[in-house]
């Protein structure tokens, strides 16, 4: 073990140095589990996410890329870092284009009915977070007859990992 330290003028000091080892190191066989050793080079990056966008599942393109080297241990990286590439990438893509084309849809529709409302919140780092919307119609059924509401949970099933909760509104007809 080495810890280091910086003094007034920025230098590098050795603060203690412990020789001996603490644990076993890994063995060449393991090596590939190291996180220091896992990375996803551009190659395979491109391969996942053209694979995962036709709608292949992440599992089988990363049994694919194994298959590609030989075994898993060759691939570069691990299955798990496979699907948090994937989505991560589905989160940097709602950034980029459908929450504005979403917000852009909300502001339409409040165009053409004037009983259309909606609201969005946003996280800590000004990414869509919920939303929600009610249009005209539904507003009116509600009013004319009352009290029935279903709320609805389908969780994380949609392309992005959100959850859906649409709110049904029924008019007895």
């Amino acid at each position: 073990m080495v810890r280091f330290a910086t003094d007034e003028d920025g230098y590098w000091h050795v603060k203690r140095f412990i020789e001996s080892h603490n644990h076993e190191l890994a063995s060449p066989a393991d090596r590939h589990l190291l996180r220091s050793c896992r990375n996803i080079i551009e190659e395979k990056a491109s391969v996942l996410k053209s694979k995962t966008d036709a709608g292949i599942r992440t599992v089988d393109v990363y049994a694919y890329l194994a298959e590609e080297v030989g075994e898993c241990e060759n691939v570069g990286f691990s299955k798990r870092d496979a699907y948090n590439f994937i989505q991560k990438e589905k989160r940097a893509r709602i950034e980029i284009g459908d929450t504005n084309f979403l917000i852009q849809l909300f502001k339409d529709r409040q165009v053409e009915d004037h009983m259309f409302a909606w609201d969005v919140q946003y996280d800590d780092e000004d990414r869509l977070l919920n939303f929600f919307w009610v249009d005209g119609r539904s507003r009116i059924d509600y009013e004319c007859f009352g009290d029935v509401l279903i709320f609805d949970t389908s969780y994380r099933l949609n392309k992005y990992n959100f959850v859906c909760a649409p709110f049904v509104g029924v008019n007895n007809h």
